[in-house]
């Protein structure tokens, strides 16, 4: 039987870091700009820990969220994991544009079926849809990166769908491979995203 009164709950041990800061893991992306778009699947739960994850190998991250995105991860919680306001909608800062501080890696997950048909057709619809137009044309001009992770239900897994990754694949577009488990396309896990991030990153510096 435990002794209730020998029960013990230390303080944690003590951390330099702050509150939002985040113990680094590598340099690998220093200096890295990353546009972390999420779209509308329940994969977007995920995503504030594939944005620290990110931040781990230096990167700068800023989400670009849709609003069916924001039912499965809160606005704050991506706020608090990139340390920077989400863009939920166009505005006069333009900040799809990001002429100001340029994107290097643009990469959408979870990528759903709706926003990659939407992607490969080129309708800019609100900030993500518009962030992935002005993505692709950077890509176009050898600026920037675009990687695509798709994650749907094995019934969404149609011709229709393989067309369009195949467009996007023509362009110049990175497609993740996915998670293949339980009859669905999963999200890779952060390290496997991290490891192509890290890839596009060094591709771009090179090619410059």
């Amino acid at each position: 039987m435990i002794c209730m009164d020998a029960f013990e709950f230390p303080p944690p041990t003590p951390s330099d870091l702050g509150d939002r800061e985040i113990a680094r893991e590598g340099d690998a992306l220093d200096g890295v700009r990353v546009a972390l778009l999420v779209t509308g699947g329940i994969a977007a739960m995920k995503t504030p820990f594939l944005a620290r994850a990110l931040r781990r190998q230096g990167s700068s991250v800023t989400a670009f969220c849709t609003e069916e995105a924001l039912r499965y991860v809160a606005q704050d919680a991506l706020a608090w994991s990139t340390t920077a306001p989400v863009i939920t909608k166009l505005s006069a800062s333009a900040e799809h544009l990001s002429d100001d501080a340029p994107f290097d890696v643009y990469l959408v997950a979870p990528a759903t079926a709706a926003s990659i048909g939407r992607m490969a057709h080129g309708i800019a619809e609100g900030a993500v849809g518009a962030t992935l137009a002005a993505a692709i044309g950077r890509m176009e001009q050898g600026r920037a990166k675009v990687l695509v992770a798709p994650t749907m239900h094995g019934s969404m897994h149609n011709s229709i769908l393989v067309k369009a990754l195949r467009e996007l694949h023509t362009i110049g577009v990175r497609i993740i491979p996915p998670r293949d488990a339980y009859g669905k396309h999963n999200l890779p896990d952060d390290a496997t995203l991290v490891k192509e991030v890290i890839e596009a990153a060094v591709a771009l510096k090179t090619r410059r």
